[in-house]
């Protein structure tokens, strides 16, 4: 009794001689394989192994026009039908032919007149073989899949690491990682860059005022005008912590730097929010500081990062609500 994994199998048998496949199907179906297929010469086995599935094929050598040594090599050549086991079947008993079937990539090698012991013998382990197969092929794609989903999650959690999680903006982690980057770069290069310090005026207050809920939406909509006021890859916006943030500018000078400062103050300014506990405004607005270098060997990039907020800090001194520039920083060249 044939277990069955192997009953269900789809076979295809290839001959050219009606009596030959005749006598296999029956010798087949005695022994309880269920499905099979015949086709009458190569060219007709290839059109059904394109159309079909099939589990194996037993294959004879001597036919006309296309024998099965042709078949064998297509089949051997083909991404999507090379997996089929092939049972190549002769009245020939060469080992020389045997060899070479073998060779090619035939599974086994079976000699008429069909001996039942050996049909079953052969048959079964090529099944059994291409089952052991298709198993560990679903298995390899099944890992394969869990990595791809692996490797998304992480590359998902790497970048939600470098993010603030109310405003989605980046957070401090990444801004002192891509600092230190462009620094290294303007080391090569000599080009100038800058930073910009700014928070929001008098954000405690409108926090009393108004609440949490309102103020982390605050938070939002100003991150988000940051964001909308630079145009290019390697500017970025970061919060630095509670209310302030950072702006960093490479390949920018004192002048560019003071021109975004100023839209970006703008750009608050015109969302419009109300505040009624701001000292300076009707509405929410914030306080700029900017800095501006060219790095030098002997210079830490931390101390661009202190003349920007000691900007802010005058900003804040004169009356908020405006942009404040440092003016000579040592670390310019």
């Amino acid at each position: 009794m044939l277990p069955e994994a192997l009953r269900e199998s789809r076979l295809l048998l290839v001959d050219d001689d009606e009596m030959n496949r005749d006598i296999l199907s029956r010798h087949l179906r005695k022994q309880g394989y269920q499905h099979l297929q015949m086709a009458v010469d190569g060219r007709h086995a290839l059109e059904m192994l394109h159309q079909g599935c099939f589990d194996l094929v037993l294959l004879d050598i001597s036919m006309p026009e296309m024998n099965g040594l042709q078949v064998l090599d297509v089949l051997k050549e083909s991404t999507s039908l090379e997996h089929i086991p092939v049972l190549m079947v002769s009245a020939l008993q060469e080992k020389d032919m045997i060899a070479r079937c073998i060779e090619k990539g035939a599974e086994d090698y079976l000699t008429k007149p069909y001996d039942q012991i050996i049909l079953r013998a052969r048959v079964s382990a090529c099944l059994e073989k291409k089952h052991l197969r298709d198993q560990e092929r679903q298995t390899r794609q099944r890992l394969e899949q869990a990595y791809k989903e692996l490797e998304d999650a992480y590359r998902r959690l790497e970048v939600m690491s470098q993010l603030d999680g109310l405003t989605g903006v980046a957070n401090r982690s990444c801004f002192e990682q891509v600092l230190l980057r462009e620094w290294q770069i303007s080391l090569r290069s000599g080009e100038s860059f800058a930073i910009i310090f700014f928070d929001i005026d008098y954000f405690k207050q409108f926090n009393d005022s108004y609440g949490h809920v309102c103020g982390d939406e605050c938070l939002k909509q100003v991150a988000k005008a940051a964001e909308c006021s630079i145009f290019r890859p390697r500017d970025l916006v970061a919060r630095y912590g509670g209310e302030e943030f950072v702006l960093i500018l490479p390949d920018t000078d004192r002048a560019g730097a003071q021109t975004l400062g100023e839209r970006l103050r703008t750009q608050v300014e015109s969302l419009a929010i109300p505040h009624r506990s701001s000292g300076v405004s009707a509405y929410v607005t914030v306080s700029v500081g900017v800095a501006q270098a060219i790095a030098q060997p002997n210079v830490l990039p931390k101390e661009l990062v202190e003349r920007a907020d000691a900007a802010l800090y005058e900003s804040k001194r004169e009356g908020r609500n405006r942009v404040k520039v440092w003016a000579s920083s040592p670390c310019v060249a």
